[in-house]
């Protein structure tokens, strides 16, 4: 099995230019933006709903990152939703007030030491896995079944993902690949092929904001994991042990139904 290279440069995409270049100016300019998350945060606590609104406005019109950040802060549930139109359409969250901006300082420059070697770039995942290649390692978190479309209207062409999947197997490339697993009751059947995948894990991820925004319920979410290599056995070990003891707050009806992955 092949070491992983060491690496001083990374390549992260999205479809969505307004994300991508939200971490561009978080890699590159932190304390201007930190600065301008508390100028839009201060004037939400000083002038109420209709602020965060006529942020929202101004994000449509001119697709502003620190617009972006602010409403992704501040929306119900912290959910980035666009409708049709591509504007950005989920509301203000009353019961609060959004994360406190010395608190989203710090994060922001740890955000931006951490991402310095990042290549972000706007396209599909083709575009972004172009160049790699054997002993590059690729984290894929595509659109899930249980929440397609969500976020912005996509159709998602899964058989080409798979395609590509087994083009990164050919290449020597290993991928991490997040996907759906269970949320709540709702249990999502896998549709990767097998043959693709070596090492599939279950991931307590907290709780459904989408069954908590539409006040259904309150459901407990374990996302699939899927790997196309073995990790090493300590570092499996690790990732068994927090999954148990995330899954002990789960009922044990839960986990007698056999609903968590080997």
């Amino acid at each position: 099995m092949l070491p992983f290279r060491p690496s001083s440069v990374g390549m992260a995409g999205d479809v969505i230019p307004e994300l991508i270049q939200l971490w561009i100016v978080i890699r590159d300019e932190p304390e201007l933006t930190a600065k301008e998350y508390e100028l839009r945060w201060r004037r939400l606590q000083n002038e109420g709903h209709t602020a965060y609104y006529e942020i929202r406005d101004s994000f449509n019109a001119t697709r502003s990152p620190n617009d972006l950040l602010f409403l992704s802060r501040t929306c119900v549930n912290g959910l980035i939703r666009f409708n049709k139109n591509g504007d950005f359409n989920n509301s203000l969250h009353h019961t609060r007030p959004g994360i406190a901006p010395e608190r989203l300082s710090k994060l922001i420059h740890q955000w931006s030491h951490y991402i310095q070697p990042v290549i972000f770039a706007v396209g599909d995942y083709r575009q972004t896995l172009t160049n790699a290649q054997t002993g590059d390692l690729a984290f894929l978190d595509p659109p899930y079944m249980g929440t397609k479309g969500r976020y912005i209207p996509t159709n998602f062409d899964f058989e080409e993902f798979y395609l590509e999947l087994e083009r990164l197997n050919d290449a020597g490339v290993r991928w991490v690949l997040t996907f759906d697993g269970v949320a709540g009751e709702r249990t999502y059947q896998s549709t990767i092929p097998p043959h693709l995948y070596k090492v599939q894990l279950g991931l307590p991820t907290g709780n459904s904001p989408f069954t908590k925004l539409m006040k259904t319920s309150l459901d407990s979410v374990v996302e699939s994991v899927y790997l196309n290599f073995e990790p090493p056995p300590e570092a499996l070990s690790q990732a068994i042990n927090f999954r148990q003891k995330k899954l002990s707050r789960r009922s044990k009806q839960q986990m007698q139904q056999g609903r968590l992955f080997n």
